[in-house]
């Protein structure tokens, strides 16, 4: 499945090839690549990655990949997103992955904390 996206301007397409292991979707600037079957919470995740590549006028990538502190960033964003689109429960699992796949050396408490601070009603 291809398709184009209006808002962010961005091409999503179905794959299984491309993506690295272990993950379910990987956003190379305005291109979206899914696994099938991938839930609208992970896709609005990447299209967070798409809208930072649109503001950053295409240094998203470079800076994701020299600063642990840029690719905090940009995850705990697109994470916040992902966990708006989620069941309730979701915000421990998510954490859990935003402290373990990303290299950023943080904890999965405090990946729990930044997910969900300033958010109303929160576990």
């Amino acid at each position: 499945m291809v398709r184009y996206c209006r808002s962010p301007l961005c091409l999503l397409i179905e794959t299984r090839w491309l993506i690295p292991r272990g993950f379910d979707g990987f956003t190379p600037g305005p291109v979206i690549l899914v696994r099938p079957g991938a839930s609208d919470a992970l896709i609005e995740h990447e299209k967070v990655h798409v809208r930072q590549f649109w503001r950053s006028w295409g240094l998203m990538g470079v800076l994701y990949l020299a600063s642990r502190r840029w690719r905090l960033r940009y995850e705990v964003e697109a994470y916040r997103e992902q966990l708006r689109h989620s069941a309730p429960d979701a915000a421990h699992g998510l954490a859990r992955v935003l402290a373990r796949k990303y290299r950023l050396k943080i904890s999965e408490s405090e990946a729990y904390r930044l997910l969900t601070e300033g958010r109303s009603g929160h576990e």
